[in-house]
């Protein structure tokens, strides 16, 4: 816009306009209301060669991502062209039947087709969906699989996913080169998966089982991106697998309903107190001034036992505590066991995050940790730090195998960290064997 602005600036002929000063109006009146570009700070003038440089880049890169799109759009015609329809089976019609009951998407013609270069399941087509299974779900015969991957996509068309992606792809083509349009466009994939998660997890599939399901479909998409660039729709578009599965594990099941009615009953808690604290501000001073009399022999009671109570507790340890509470509460003890089934569900979620980014085996790291320090491997673990999101690493991040080296010969121990995406040698570090204490020094 302001390359243009520039260029007619530039090519219009100066004209200058007659300026009348009449009586009742001072000359300095004229000269503030009439600012000169000479006078603004914020003005600036740029070449004509300069402008026509900025309008044909910015011109080449429009046309680059158009070019980029019309390729997406035809790869995605491809997909189709080779798909094939299923054959009969009546697992995967009542899976189908079911979604669309549970979905009320009956009145619309989805055809569902099955693709032997597919990694994972797409939606596609603007006024026919069309849903393609890859052929290995499909040979697997797994009908929490078929359930979960099925009931996805259906939610993608339910939604018109594909029609609002492509037309967010023809927005994002003049803003391409903007961060913020970049960053924007990713947040509208995550949501976009996150939502779909909860309508599955919501109306088909109970949580964890979606959860474990959602886990194996996207073991199966490509490790960096996809195979080739597509308008398609489907359940591996986001890369924030850990997230939408702690969001399916820990997010509460409610309806609109219940949360429209949660939103006016925490509205009027935070109204009543307000209300009930000016009342008692103003009767404040009245109740104190008769307040004067002893406690009750009963509150005293009371109170000595509730210190008592409180000091026993200070004085049994923290596994106590939580004993005595498993004991007395039930629905404690559940909590914590839930609590315990949900780390333990991430742990793996991680270890599956860690495999994806080691491009070395440990085998490998071992043998380069053994090239450097020889001697007795005692463990060998794979980690990473340095996380941006969850299953991202960031630019600084890096995943690495640890591995500990037993010396025969001091009896030391070598720690030595290699690097689980191309097997350098990041630090060795040597810890030396304690001495043992005289009994002159004990």
């Amino acid at each position: 816009t302001t390359a243009i602005r520039s260029y007619f600036e530039t090519a219009a002929p100066a004209v200058i306009a007659p300026v009348v000063i009449r009586e009742p109006f001072p000359v300095r009146s004229l000269e503030q209301a009439v600012p000169t570009s000479e006078t603004s700070p914020f003005s600036f003038e740029l070449n004509t060669d300069l402008v026509f440089l900025l309008l044909g880049v910015y011109a080449l890169f429009v046309l680059y991502r158009g070019f980029k799109l019309v390729q997406a759009w035809q790869t995605t015609r491809t997909i189709k062209r080779n798909a094939f329809e299923l054959a009969a089976d009546d697992n995967i019609a009542a899976i189908i039947n079911k979604c669309e009951s549970d979905l009320a998407t009956s009145s619309r013609q989805i055809r569902v087709m099955r693709s032997e270069t597919l990694p994972v399941p797409v939606t596609m087509g603007l006024a026919q969906p069309v849903i393609i299974l890859p052929e290995a779900l499909l040979r697997e015969g797994n009908t929490e699989l078929l359930t979960s991957a099925i009931g996805h996509e259906f939610i993608h068309v339910a939604r018109n996913d594909y029609l609002l992606n492509f037309i967010y792809e023809l927005l994002y083509i003049p803003l391409a080169f903007h961060p913020a349009a970049a960053l924007l466009r990713r947040r509208i994939k995550q949501t976009r998966e996150l939502c779909c998660d909860e309508l599955v997890a919501d109306r088909i599939l109970n949580a964890e089982v979606y959860a474990r399901s959602l886990l194996q479909l996207a073991g199966s998409a490509p490790t960096l991106r996809r195979l080739s660039v597509t308008t398609t729709v489907g359940i591996a578009d986001a890369d924030i697998l850990e997230a939408r599965i702690m969001s399916l594990l820990t997010k509460p099941k409610m309806t609109t309903r219940w949360k429209r009615t949660l939103l006016f009953i925490v509205s009027i808690l935070l109204l009543v107190p307000c209300v009930a604290a000016a009342a008692f501000n103003v009767r404040f001073d009245l109740e104190t001034v008769t307040a004067q009399d002893p406690a009750p022999q009963e509150q005293r009671q009371k109170e000595l036992e509730k210190q008592n109570r409180e000091r026993a507790v200070k004085e049994m340890t923290g596994a106590d505590v939580i004993k005595e509470r498993i004991a007395r509460d039930p629905q404690f003890a559940s909590e914590l066991e839930r609590r315990r089934e949900l780390e333990i569900e991430m742990r793996a979620v991680t270890q599956a995050a860690l495999v994806k980014l080691a491009r070395i085996s440990m085998e490998q790291a071992i043998q380069v940790a053994t090239s450097q320090q020889p001697g007795k491997v005692l463990l060998a673990t794979l980690g990473a730090k340095g996380w941006e999101e969850p299953g991202k690493l960031s630019k600084d991040g890096v995943a690495f195998y640890h591995i500990q080296i037993a010396d025969e010969v001091s009896g030391g121990v070598t720690h030595v960290w290699v690097n689980a995406i191309d097997g350098t040698l990041i630090k060795t570090e040597k810890e030396l064997p304690r001495k043992q204490r005289s009994p002159d020094n004990q």
